[in-house]
């Protein structure tokens, strides 16, 4: 309704002197209506323009502010809220009239309204707030002097509060789009803030910066304070740090003032250049800010709106940079050498720096227009493809070109000088200031004032803090870049900065040189030095390079090195590792810069040889436990472009170079380990280590291009071999480098490796590197992949099929597998592409080496190492013909160091996969193995023999070679065949060891049963043959089978034996081949004393098996007749028992074989004579009635042999065997002839010739026909002590032998009371009793008392036995015959003779002959010592009374209980016969007297 009345303009003054009374009785409404309707009104005044009164501008302000002002207030700020409400009211509007009720009542509304905004009990919303401040807006339009002075008195109050919420409220009335529009509401607002600007409280700066950001956003600020504005926030930039009188800690101010800058920058970058009147507001003051460093940070934004505005001002005329009303701007050179280096940082301002520039080309000089225009576009469309490096060298080149163009040595010079004022507006380590420096330096080089130019250089040099990083840098890269256009004027002011140096010193100067030494500035000086001249030759034009680089540049250099340890030209102390650094880079530049010259090939250094010295005294230096500096990467990379110079390194001092380096590279722990040591940075440490492996390389590369040689690559290989040890990082490393040196090869020959045949190291190399592709390291097995890759390619001259290809590239993938079985199958698939290129003519060297890994290497390595050696010769081996015989002497030698099974077991393999192919040559390689055979060489026939076709031809060669006869040089060389000394025949005897390998690992079936006929023959015969000879001998030979020297020096024959056991165990396991009766056979076969007794074993097992043929019998047949004694003799032996198999009992046969062996019984050797004497008794007993005419020969012949003391036993025995089945006439009157021999031998020494004596004298005694009874009983009255002694034989065997025969001759005893006793005790098996011999001489003394004497001189001669127990069974008979002897019996002569050899026998070393002596002794003293008249008494007493003896006489020390149970036991054995089955047989050693 006031809005439609305003419209008149009679009522327009009473309207607005009431709005005051209706917004104070407006408290009980709405605020927010009251708001809207109060907008609305002062809409309408401001398009009526009714007068307002001041006063009522103040109370509409108050309304309006009084409930703007909280929002944002803090609790704290709430309570000083009363005072600042009495500020905004403090305009002290009072009514001219005395108050009225509705004056107070409005009074009372404004007290209520600030109560209730105080207390908040109203809700105040941001809508809320923006009616308020648009009707704030249109009060402004309607009274703007009034607004200006009301907002200018608020803002006049300090409180900083008030001020942040008046401008924070102030900014949404700029924002309003109807505010935009008419520019005359802002500009008091604009005014009102100006005011405070100078107020630097961070709330009040802050707001102020939000008021001004949207001000500088707006689409119209024509006629605002817009540059004041502008330079405020340019001006925070700039502004000293804190409040006055409030300080501050430094990172908390930093921290405001970096979040105040921050705010600036984004004022800058919404600054709305194209607002109405922001071009001419700006334009070009805005320059002033571009140059100076405090305004760094905000040069981004600046040249984004510099550029926006150039771009406006096109039209105008060019500006004259340099002045400006009211602004000093900087000068041409200065905003483009500004501008320059702010675009060498492409990624922040860089881009907008160049779009300045290019916008304000026309400013800068008008002649780069053209120029910049086509150039600037260029660059900026290339800057993100391009490197900091590049992109830098790009800008140089445009900053050349354009001072070329400009061509102007004033504008050049002032240019310079710019860079040089500008160098402190960057920080030392920024890469603009950098750019800043090389700048600098081509605006020398193109500046051609050369006097300006040179005085600039000097005052570089010499100014120069040599301690401050940032100034050595400046030196560098000045003088380099400006050596571009003045070489020798850089060059002749290093010389002369250099030579001052060196100058001679007084003595008032050398406390300064030692305090500038131990400050560091020499060495900085130096330093600095160097590589100043290292950029010189980088930067120098190539055309004049190679005449000064020696002589100016390199001689210089090393000057400067050894001087930056010296003072007054005394070494006082080692480089520092800068000073190394500095060198080794310096060397490493001037090298790479002669290696871009033309014509350097033509250089000559004189200096190299010292320059590699010194670099690699370097690498010996460093650690090789660490890796802390990078001195040892650049030595290495430095030693590769030094080689490459002239003059040209010779192959020892290349391979002295790697060496050095290898050795100081391979030993540094693993890289886990250097980046886990403390105090180090983990990525600088890989960074160093990565460098290190790449400058290996290059190194090696280096070498390679100048000796592109497989030679070389040999001579590296073995460098890099001795590190390919369990050790996994130093695998790794080898490895990789490995792959390096290969790779580098390759690409050195390139074209040329094509017209060679093969690559010499292709298959020693392979050897080397394919075990590692199945190592636990999967950068190991990696790295060695790509090396055989990159091997088949040089082999394979290019010719590598796609297929072939991608099998390498599948497997490559594959040996990244951590499952062992995949890794084997990946690496096999490659030795299957590598056979394919395999040069036959290296398998050698492959082999070698490889059976080199094989042995040295891990588990999976040497499995991946016999894969691939069985793979390369299963697809190689036919065209391996010319190295089979080395090839095969390099397995034998390696077979004894591998003891893994399985490896050895590859091994064997592998010679098995090579007589596939060249059988002949493997088959003469192993026999021709020298004795005795070791383990190995019978592995590796066993291995052969597992081919069932293979190893019978095996074996059919073998006994081939075993039956040949041996050469006329062998037998001489082994000496007498029959001498005990002689040696074996070497290779009968290799032969059959063969055959015992072969026979070991073949199966039992039809091949043995069809080789066994010739297989028995040969080995036979070499049993025989080898029989007491020794091992061969070789001259020369060194003892390596130290543990199989017994064999060396004795039984060669136990090998054949062991071969021929073999064979028949193949056939039949009884185990009675091995032992029967507790005889081994084998044992026998090999003795010569016992030989025959072990074919006769072994031949008897045949004939029961039937393993006997007449192949067999034919061939050992032709053997009787031989002219070797051993093979008469086992030829012999074998048909002893072989005329028992029915096929000889023909009698065709034994027609053939019996005269042969009558023809051997007069053999010279014993054993044959031994053989046929047994042979000719087993032809009496299996075929007596095929020889009927030969009998009574044949047992005259037997006799004969009686007589021979070789062969008595065999006799005895054959004897014993035969003649119970001969008639009487078979034998005639030789049966005496053989009792007689035959009693001859009953007391022999040896106890088996008196066994066999007693059976056969036994049998005799069973045999006696009639006519002979009285010869054989008188021959058995003279045997009859003999018979008795040895009874107690110490032989077991004769013992029983000897009761035997006595048993049966006791019927040719004379008395029949004796025979008739000994009759009673056949019941009672004599056989057991222990004392049967002392019973029979009790009896026989007592039955037949002439025969005392005789007896007695008979038990006596037997006191000198060398057997204890036949001299203790003396003693015994011969006390039992004293017993019975009267005391004249006793001859005084032969009882003192008697006593003199009991004597003897008492100091016998026997317990038991000792005891029984004395007993005797004893007895003859006390019985034989009284007078002649007692002893007579005694002796008639003796007559009357039954025999007594001395319980002591002839007994042992035993209790006398126990004697008298012997003595009870014996004679109720003799006085009741009857009971003599029942009684217990009781033995003992002793005699048992009874009475």
């Amino acid at each position: 309704m006031l809005g439609v009345l305003i419209r008149r303009q009679e009522q327009q003054e009473e309207i607005v002197k009431n709005v005051p009374q209706l917004l104070a009785v407006s408290k009980s409404l709405d605020s927010f209506l009251v708001a809207k309707r109060l907008c609305l009104f002062l809409d309408v005044c401001e398009e009526c323009r009714p007068p307002m009164p001041k006063k009522t501008f103040q109370a509409i302000c108050d309304f309006v502010f009084k409930q703007v002002l909280p929002l944002g207030t803090s609790v704290q700020q709430l309570k000083k809220w009363p005072k600042i409400m009495d500020r905004f009211v403090s305009l002290g509007w009072k009514p001219q009239v005395p108050a009225i009720p509705q004056q107070r009542q409005m009074q009372e509304g404004e007290l209520a309204t600030r109560d209730q905004v105080s207390c908040g009990h109203q809700p105040f919303t941001r809508e809320h707030r923006d009616v308020l401040m648009e009707a704030f807006s249109h009060l402004v339009c309607c009274s703007p002097t009034d607004a200006l002075d009301f907002l200018q008195t608020q803002m006049k109050d300090d409180t900083e509060h008030v001020r942040v919420v008046l401008l924070k409220h102030l900014r949404f009335v700029i924002v309003s789009d109807d505010v935009c529009e008419n520019r005359s509401r802002k500009r008091p607002i604009v005014d009102a803030v100006k005011c405070i600007l100078d107020d630097r409280r961070e709330a009040v700066t802050k707001a102020t910066l939000g008021f001004i950001k949207e001000l500088v956003r707006s689409q119209n600020v024509e006629g605002c304070a817009v540059w004041d504005m502008v330079t405020y926030v340019l001006q925070q930039f700039n502004r000293p740090p804190g409040q006055p009188g409030v300080k501050a800690s430094p990172p908390s101010q930093k921290e405001k003032e970096d979040g105040i800058q921050e705010m600036c920058i984004d004022i800058l970058e919404h600054l709305n250049t194209s607002a109405e009147g922001m071009s001419k507001i700006l334009w070009p003051k805005l320059l002033h800010f571009v140059v100076p460093a405090v305004y760094s940070p905000a040069l981004r934004p600046l040249c984004r709106c510099l550029k926006e505005l150039a771009a406006v001002e096109q039209g105008e005329s060019a500006l004259f940079l340099g002045s400006c009303k009211g602004v000093k701007l900087p000068s041409a050179q200065g905003l483009f050498a500004r501008l320059l280096v702010l675009a060498s940082n492409p990624n922040q301002t860089g881009r907008w720096a160049l779009q300045l520039l290019h916008a304000m080309r026309c400013n800068i000089h008008a002649a780069v227009n053209k120029l910049w225009g086509t150039q600037i576009p260029f660059l900026w469309e290339s800057t993100p493809e391009t490197s900091s490096q590049e992109w830098e060298q790009k800008l140089l080149q445009f900053l050349r070109r354009s001072l070329e163009t400009v061509a102007d040595s004033n504008w050049t010079r002032n240019l310079s000088r710019e860079f040089e004022n500008q160098m402190s507006s960057y920080t030392d380590q920024s890469p603009e200031k950098g750019f800043l420096y090389k700048s600098l330096g081509t605006s020398l080089t193109s500046c051609e004032d050369l006097p300006f130019v040179k005085s600039q250089i000097q005052h570089i040099i010499e100014n120069a803090n040599f301690l401050d990083a940032s100034d050595r840098e400046k030196v560098i890269h000045v003088l380099s870049f400006s050596a571009m256009g003045h070489l020798d004027l850089t060059l002749g002011a290093l010389h002369k900065f250099g030579d001052g140096l060196e100058r001679k010193t007084k003595v008032s100067e050398v406390i300064s040189h030692y305090k500038d030494y131990y400050q560091g500035r020499k060495g900085h000086v130096h330093q600095t030095l160097m590589l100043a001249y290292s950029r010189v030759a980088l930067c120098a034009p190539k055309e004049l390079l190679v005449s000064r680089v020696e002589n100016d540049i390199m001689k210089r250099v090393l000057q400067h090195y050894y001087s930056s340890g010296q003072v007054l030209g005394v070494s006082i102390a080692n480089k520092d590792i800068n000073l190394k650094l500095a060198f080794i880079q310096s060397m490493t530049d001037i090298s790479h810069a002669l290696h871009e010259t033309r014509d350097y090939q033509g250089l000559q250094l004189t200096c190299k040889k010292e320059l590699l010295g010194v670099m690699l005294d370097f690498i010996r230096e460093e650690p090789l436990d660490s890796l802390a500096t990078p001195v040892r990467p650049k030595a290495i990379l430095a030693l590769g472009y030094l080689s490459k110079l002239k003059p040209c390194l010779t192959l020892e001092d290349n391979r002295d170079l790697l060496d050095q380096s290898i050795k100081s590279l391979f030993p540094l722990p693993p890289l886990e380990q250097l980046k886990g040591e403390a105090g180090k940075d983990s990525l600088y440490i890989e960074g160093l280590y990565n460098c290190s492996v790449e400058a290996l390389g290059k190194l090696m590369k280096s070498i390679l291009e100048e000796h592109p040689t497989s030679e070389l690559v040999d001579e590296i290989f073995q460098l890099i071999d001795p590190w390919f040890t369990e050790n996994e990082c130093s695998r790794e490393r080898a490895l990789h480098a490995s792959l390096q040196l290969l790779t580098a090869f390759q690409e050195s020959v390139g074209v040329s490796i094509r017209s060679r045949e093969d690559f010499q190291q292709f298959g020693s190399l392979v050897a080397l590197l394919a075990p590692f592709t199945c190592d636990f390291s999967t950068q190991c097995r990696q790295w060695a992949s790509e090396c055989i890759t990159c091997l088949v390619h040089i082999q394979a001259h290019s010719g590598v099929t796609p297929e072939e290809e991608e099998v390498m590239l599948g497997a490559c993938h594959d040996l990244q597998s951590q499952i062992p079985e995949d890794l084997f199958w990946a690496s096999s698939k490659m030795a299957k592409v590598v056979s394919a290129y395999f040069p036959p003519g290296q398998a050698l060297d492959f082999v070698e080496d490889i059976l080199g890994e094989l042995v040295s290497g891990n588990e999976r390595c040497a499995t991946a190492a016999g894969s691939w050696l069985l793979t390369i010769l299963q697809d190689c081996g036919g065209a391996m013909e010319a190295q089979v015989s080395k090839i095969l002497d390099v397995f034998y030698s390696r077979l004894p160091t591998i003891k893994e099974e399985s490896l050895r077991q590859v091994l064997v393999d592998a010679i098995s996969v090579v007589a596939q192919y060249h059988l002949d040559a493997v088959f003469s390689s192993l026999l021709g193995r020298r004795l005795p055979m070791d383990s190995e060489t019978g592995e590796l026939w066993r291995s052969l023999s597992r081919d069932l076709f293979l190893a019978v031809l095996i074996l059919h060669r073998l006994t081939a070679t075993v039956m040949q006869p041996p050469s006329s040089e062998t037998a001489s060389s082994t000496g007498s065949e029959d001498g005990t000394s002689a040696f074996a025949n070497e290779e009968p005897l290799k032969a059959t060891c063969a055959i015992y390998e072969v026979l070991s690992v073949l199966p039992t079936g039809e091949v043995i049963q069809e080789l066994f006929p010739a297989l028995f023959c040969a080995l036979l015969q070499q049993v025989s043959k080898t029989l007491g000879q020794r091992m061969p001998f070789y001259e020369g030979r060194r003892r390596l089978f130290r543990r199989e020297q017994h064999l060396s020096e004795g039984n060669p024959c136990r090998l054949s034996v062991a071969s021929l056991k073999t064979l028949l165990l193949k056939l039949t396991s009884e185990p009675s081949l091995t032992e029967t009766g507790g005889v081994n056979i084998w044992v026998l076969l090999r003795d010569p004393s016992t030989h025959h007794e072990g074919v006769c074993l072994l031949t008897s097992h045949l004939v029961q098996r039937g393993l006997l043929d007449k192949e067999i019998i034919e061939h050992v047949l032709s053997w009787m007749n031989s002219g070797s004694e051993k093979l008469r003799l086992t030829s012999t032996a074998f048909f002893v028992e072989a005329i028992r198999d029915p096929r000889l009992s023909e009698k065709e046969l034994l027609q053939t074989l019996f005269p042969v062996l009558v023809e051997r019984a007069g053999d010279q050797h014993p054993g044959i004579r031994q053989m046929a004497v047994r042979g000719l008794g087993n032809i009496l007993l299996v075929a007596p009635d095929k020889v009927k005419g030969e009998k009574r020969n044949t047992v005259a012949i037997l006799l004969g042999a009686l007589s021979d003391a070789h062969v008595v036993q065999e006799s005895l025995q054959v004897l014993a065997v035969v003649l119970p089945h001969l008639k009487e006439k078979d034998m005639g009157s030789l049966f005496k002839n053989i009792t007689m021999q035959t009693v001859s031998y009953l007391d022999d020494d040896n106890a088996d010739l008196r066994r066999a004596a007693l059976c056969l004298f036994g049998i005799l005694a069973a045999s006696t026909k009639s006519r002979f009874q009285a010869f054989f009983a008188e021959q058995v009255r003279k045997s009859l002590m003999p018979l008795l002694i040895h009874q107690q034989d110490p032989s077991p065997q004769a013992s029983e032998a000897c009761r035997a025969a006595f048993l049966q001759s006791v019927q040719f005893l004379p008395k029949r009371k004796l025979r008739a006793c000994l009759e009673e005790l056949r019941p009672a098996n004599p056989m057991t009793l222990p004392y049967l011999h002392v019973y029979i001489c009790r009896q026989l003394v007592k039955t037949n008392p002439e025969m005392r004497g005789e007896l007695l001189q008979k038990t006596t001669a037997y006191f000198q036995s060398i057997s204890e127990e036949t001299r203790t069974a003396a003693l015994d008979l011969s006390g039992v015959v004293l017993e019975s002897m009267a005391i004249p019996d006793l001859d005084e002569t032969f009882r003192l003779q008697l006593l003199a050899s009991l004597e003897v026998l008492q100091e016998d070393l026997n317990p038991r002959v000792q005891q029984a002596a004395a007993d005797v002794a004893t007895y003859i003293k006390k019985k034989w010592g009284e007078k002649a008249l007692h002893e007579r008494k005694e002796e008639d007493a003796t007559q009357e009374l039954a025999p007594t003896c001395n319980p002591q006489l002839g007994m042992t020390s035993e209790a006398p209980s126990v004697q008298q149970d012997k003595r009870e036991l014996l004679f109720s054995c003799i006085v009741v016969p009857s009971k003599m089955e029942s009684l217990p047989t009781l033995q003992h050693d002793g005699p048992v007297f009874t009475t």
